[in-house]
């Protein structure tokens, strides 16, 4: 599961071309929102803003938009499969926010790569139009989670390292990804889609410190 998620636009995989737009730092991107995404069109490697949320193109306007897809089963599912076939794209994040149920109610994680500043997520994606608008939009794939992480939540994002940005891009296979994940529990203001600012980002005090 990956429900919501930070990108400061600051550090970008050094392969991608030089035209990287300006960012607005977000901290709690949240489904619906526009995230930047790298895709391939034609032979050249984009960023193109992409809704979080997918709607095939053949699907009728809808509000149920599955922001994750199984990557066990992706390429079997109807609504997915064409999308794993021809039109991946990877989502660079900071990181990601999870919940953990206690007995003092749900608790927000956030995990990150301890090896790099920015960590790139597994997607497909899709175009979408009617008479009047045309929308892009992805969901992340999703895997079991790392064994130290897994006490939050069992399921993570897949995560592609950049030496197999294209391999993933052009063939939808890459190498396993041997980046080390960090976690701590952060402030419960992210569970509000308005709240803003790195703060949300950064640990909180436990009983145990």
């Amino acid at each position: 599961m990956c429900g919501r998620f930070a990108f400061n636009g600051e550090h970008w995989p050094q392969s991608i071309p030089a035209n990287i737009p300006e960012i607005e730092p977000n901290y709690n991107i949240s489904p619906q929102d526009e995230v930047p995404c790298l895709l391939m069109e034609g032979d050249t490697l984009n960023i193109n803003l992409m809704r979080w949320g997918f709607r095939p193109s053949w699907s009728k306007m809808s509000s149920m938009e599955p922001i994750n897809a199984r990557i066990e089963s992706v390429s079997e599912k109807p609504m997915f499969r064409n999308s794993f076939e021809n039109k991946r794209c990877l989502i660079p994040i900071n990181g990601w926010y999870e919940w953990k149920t206690t007995p003092r109610g749900k608790i927000p994680f956030y995990h990150y790569s301890k090896d790099e500043p920015t960590i790139l997520l597994a997607g497909i994606y899709d175009d979408w139009s009617d008479e009047t608008i045309t929308k892009r939009s992805f969901c992340i794939l999703t895997t079991s989670s790392s064994e130290n992480i897994s006490h939050i939540h069992d399921r993570m994002p897949v995560i592609i390292p950049e030496n197999s940005m294209s391999q993933w891009l052009k063939s939808a296979t890459f190498e396993s990804s041997q980046s080390q994940i960090g976690l701590h529990p952060v402030d419960r203001k992210v569970n509000a889609t308005t709240a803003q600012g790195v703060g949300l980002t950064l640990p909180i005090r436990t009983l145990f410190d």
